[in-house]
């Protein structure tokens, strides 16, 4: 990966509007997009996106492949890069944010409480077995102790990938980037309707598991049956939704 994304001034994800009319843009949340968009036919091998250098600039190529991702799951796609596309990268923010914090736009810390600590506990239990038993619950927006201990296991763990980022139980701007850019799963509830990598990343687990569902990165009802065999198969409240129990249950069968 090398240390590109060192050299970017940090803005967090979602946290600007992003439009090739503008001067020149560039930042470290364009480049999560680049990482994104060079990554979804791991995802989805039959949708064909053209690769875009990972430096962190906004190009026409990124604004073509951000409206081609959007045209596979259905969604209309303006030529900016709003927040409807950062929904695509299961980020909530602007008009599907209302009044709560968006994961990103503060540091957290031990003490913290909110809908952004709840975030980052989502996506790091559904990330694997080990974190999801560190905090030994599903996320609930308290920044605890367990939570702590949590984050610096994930700090440990994507030091190969970000050599300068320290273990220290804190989420600042590097370990911001390392979630964004290593879970794209546990951002939001998951329920019909909803499109985009983490409803793609969700389906692929199900399809692992022995399920019957299609890679659309739509939940549609499909899906959501599949889920609720999932759930029911488990032992969960069979509710068609992909909500903090599930996520945390998931992280649990998913290896390290």
């Amino acid at each position: 990966m090398g240390e590109k994304y060192l050299e970017l001034c940090f803005y967090p994800l979602g946290s600007r509007t992003l439009s090739l009319s503008l001067p020149t843009s560039k930042g470290s949340d364009i480049w999560v997009l680049q990482r994104w968009l060079n990554r979804v036919s791991s995802l989805q091998p039959a949708w064909l996106l053209q690769s875009v250098p990972e430096d962190g600039m906004l190009t026409n190529r990124v604004v073509l492949g951000i409206r081609r991702l959007a045209k596979y799951m259905m969604l209309w796609q303006p030529w900016q890069i709003c927040d409807l596309s950062y929904l695509m990268f299961g980020q909530l923010t602007g008009r599907f944010l209302s009044a709560r914090l968006a994961f990103g736009s503060r540091p957290l810390l031990q003490g913290d409480e909110g809908h952004d600590v709840w975030v980052l506990q989502n996506r790091l239990v559904g990330a694997n077995r080990r974190l999801a038993l560190i905090l030994g619950r599903p996320a609930d927006g308290i920044y605890d102790q367990r939570t702590a201990r949590m984050v610096r296991a994930f700090q440990r763990d994507s030091q190969p990938s970000y050599p300068r980022l320290r273990a220290s139980g804190q989420i600042l701007a590097d370990s911001l980037l390392a979630v964004w850019d290593r879970t794209v799963l546990g951002g939001r509830e998951l329920e019909i309707g909803d499109r985009g990598l983490d409803v793609l990343s969700l389906q692929g687990l199900l399809l692992g598991t022995g399920h019957d569902v299609q890679l659309t990165g739509v939940f549609d009802t499909s899906l959501s049956t599949a889920l609720s065999i999932w759930q029911q198969e488990r032992r969960l409240p069979a509710t068609g939704r992909f909500a903090a129990l599930d996520c945390w249950r998931m992280g649990l069968e998913r290896g390290y």
